[in-house]
């Protein structure tokens, strides 16, 4: 989908874990609410009104995007330091200490390849962004992941997902590659080795991470060999994560996360076959996880969102008052699901292309709004 485009017990840690004052109150409840401000990631945006904001739902976890494209736009001298020169870390310092004074978490979401870092056998193609294009050394993203826990772990940043939805072309290219006559997944090869490097760096600074990995959109094809344009074609979030358990792949994480944005009112059915898993036939994804070396490993839901208008990149919507029951069903749905330990509503404020916001585009409260802080709270 185009957009932008643990606290204990709760995800994990440890008892000995530090957890700010918002963690250490709620480690032991089953799902912890958190909320997404694409703002955030704008580095023209002052994130303190923003973060207060977010503040403002009583939500426990800001989910930020950590691009690595605009951070380094040159390519480090000394990669693994986050003190080089070529590293422009302002806006997220802004953004971790306003979060720090109003009490609220960070997860951080690492993505965004520069272009000095990509691989130059994937061209830019089909209309796909170039930060899209996967690295040409896993090693690379691995010393930037390592740079970014050194500066931000002293400051109370301990969580991590190691890329955002590398099972669609918007995040990640190429997904397939031919192999005798035949598509075949390729994203998973290529992605296992940048997770396993970003993970291994992480903790190698902070023995307290919880590095989540897999980070999957909800729809694929079904038969990649007739989706059409390949350049555009996706991979199933179950049959992405099956795959990452090939023998030399197995990239380490300590949660497995996905996006399971609906595309149908909430169900009780769980369509078996269906091309995609939202939250409604969730144990799908779960059952393929436990059929992998991630057996038992917590869930978190990163990004879910009901829109309240029609939009290109999302076409599924409703109105606002069924935004707000829908809001409060999936919530009751992830608390009775003890497996999952993070839930991220996608996203605070609504804006052109996306409308999912518990907040207007004028920045009006939604009914969502009250609900979703009711909620957290």
């Amino acid at each position: 989908m185009m957009k932008r485009s643990h606290i204990l017990a709760a995800a994990g840690l440890t008892a000995a874990a530090a957890l700010t004052p918002a963690t250490s109150a709620l480690a032991a409840r089953p799902a912890l609410l958190g909320i997404q401000d694409d703002r955030l990631a704008h580095t023209t945006e002052n994130p303190a009104p923003r973060m207060a904001l977010v503040a403002s739902t009583k939500a426990k976890i800001v989910r930020v995007d950590l691009r690595w494209d605009l951070v380094a736009a040159s390519r480090p001298k000394r990669p693994a330091s986050p003190a080089d020169a070529a590293y422009d870390w302002s806006h997220y310092d802004r953004v971790v200490a306003a979060a720090r004074a109003r009490k609220v978490n960070v997860l951080f979401t690492i993505w965004g390849t520069p272009g000095w870092a990509a691989d130059p056998r994937v061209p830019v193609s089909g209309g796909l962004p170039a930060f899209g294009r996967r690295p040409k050394r896993a090693a690379d993203a691995g010393a930037f992941a390592t740079a970014a826990a050194k500066r931000y772990a002293p400051r109370g940043v301990h969580m991590w997902e190691t890329w955002n939805e590398p099972n669609i072309p918007i995040f990640w290219q190429p997904q397939f590659r031919r192999s005798g006559g035949r598509w075949v997944p390729d994203s998973p090869r290529a992605y296992a080795a940048v997770a396993k490097a970003m993970y291994r760096g992480i903790h190698r600074v902070d023995r307290r991470a919880k590095v989540a990995g897999a980070v999957t959109a909800p729809a694929g094809e079904k038969n990649p060999q007739t989706c059409g344009v390949q350049p555009n074609c996706r991979i199933m979030p179950d049959v992405f994560v099956r795959a990452l358990n090939a023998r030399g792949l197995r990239p380490p994480m300590d949660a497995v996360s996905h996006h399971p944005y609906p595309l149908r009112p909430p169900s009780n059915r769980n369509f078996a076959g269906a091309s995609y898993i939202d939250l409604y036939n969730l144990p799908r994804f779960t059952s393929a996880v436990d059929r992998t070396y991630l057996r038992g490993k917590p869930i978190w839901l990163t990004e879910f969102g009901v829109s309240t208008r029609r939009v290109p990149e999302y076409p599924f919507n409703t109105n606002e008052a069924n935004q707000a029951r829908w809001l409060r069903d999936a919530v009751t749905r992830v608390r009775r699901t003890p497996r999952v330990k993070v839930f991220v509503w996608y996203l605070l404020q609504d804006h052109p292309t996306w409308k999912s916001g518990l907040l207007r585009e004028n920045g009006s409260r939604k009914p969502s709004f009250a609900v979703f802080r009711r909620l957290a709270r």
